[in-house]
């Protein structure tokens, strides 16, 4: 009898990440594929691919497959996780046919979202799938026992989505997204520059100076770093300084939202819900979750504690193993398995 697999896919905007049981995370990097436009073939997959973003000629397709948390190109999204698969674990659409799967998504897709999601997993040869929230999945993968009568927040500030949630007795009791989150924040600073200094910056180094520069805290100190860009209005190749202060003018805005959404979300949490979260904090994860300053940020504002989840960026991942464990079944808690 053929090998039965347990995969769990956090399909991010910015990162794929691919769990497989007994082994742990097998693939953890950029949500990015780059084809040959001639022949189709796949050229790079993953960093390497990122790495070619803005960079390429007309006959190689450089695409990220997923946009706000959602698959935007069905083909280059199946590539992607057929050629991880293939290449990094030799699993052939024999071995596809005989997995279970938990793909995991933001909280407030669509069913028609939904439904693509679970095209892709057939279309890869899976027929055992399970949609689940990123939200569950992170709380899982964090170690925080959400099967108690106790309520746990989550907040998941990912690349194309944020994603905020209250959990209790083992499933979701509210939550919100909005689609305001890194790619957000890339995309406002390259504007910025743009607007204040005549010159355009591409993708990855406005993801780069982001990384960089990013810092929330009060007192944080001046920082400017020199990134490449082209003057708009000679169209030559030019440096631009670009600041802590520039990327701050972009990442308040952007938090203040997510500020927003989890007073949203706190208002309509029941009472008794409420005086958990008070009294054990909100918990963050995602690579929005790295900034320097966030937790004070957040808590100041919400005046609730806030605290980040010692593995934010692979938690998603790391929580599909307990949903393949109980698929379905909220009354078990696996964490105790």
């Amino acid at each position: 009898m053929a090998e039965k697999y347990g995969l769990g896919i956090d399909l991010g905007t910015a990162n794929l990440l691919v769990f497989l049981e007994k082994k742990g995370i097998i693939f953890n990097e950029p949500s990015v594929i780059a084809f040959d436009r001639e022949s189709g073939q796949i050229v790079a997959a993953g960093k390497d691919a990122h790495k070619m973003l803005g960079k390429v000629h007309d006959k190689i397709s450089v695409i990220k497959p997923l946009k706000s948390g959602v698959i935007s190109d069905m083909k280059a999204a199946k590539a992607l996780l057929t050629y991880v698969l293939q290449e990094v674990e030799n699993l052939t659409e024999k071995d596809l046919t005989n997995t279970s799967c938990v793909m995991c998504c933001p909280s407030e897709v669509t069913k028609i979202e939904r439904d693509i999601i679970s095209e892709l997993a057939m279309n890869m040869g899976i027929s055992d799938v399970l949609i689940d929230e990123e939200i569950k999945a992170a709380a899982l993968g964090a170690n925080l026992d959400i099967f108690q009568s106790k309520g746990i927040m989550m907040v998941d500030i990912g690349g194309g989505t944020t994603d905020v949630g209250v959990l209790s007795f083992g499933d979701i009791v509210l939550s919100r997204t909005i689609r305001m989150a890194g790619n957000y924040i890339d995309t406002e600073l390259a504007k910025l520059v743009k607007q204040n200094d005549k010159v355009e910056i591409g993708e990855l180094t406005s993801e780069n100076a982001k990384i960089e520069l990013a810092d929330l805290r009060k007192d944080a100190k001046l920082k400017v770093n020199r990134y490449a860009g082209r003057d708009i209005v000679r169209g030559i190749p030019k440096w631009v300084d670009i600041s802590s202060t520039d990327v701050k003018q972009v990442l308040e805005p952007t938090y203040d939202e997510v500020v927003k959404l989890i007073s949203a979300v706190l208002k309509d949490t029941p009472p008794e819900l409420s005086a958990d979260i008070f009294e054990h904090g909100i918990y963050l994860t995602g690579g929005g979750s790295l900034i320097k300053g966030v937790e004070e940020y957040i808590s100041d504002r919400i005046k609730v504690p806030v605290k980040v989840v010692h593995n934010p960026l692979t938690c998603v991942a790391e929580g599909s193993k307990y949903l393949l464990k109980n698929r379905g079944d909220y009354l078990v808690n696996p964490l105790k398995l």
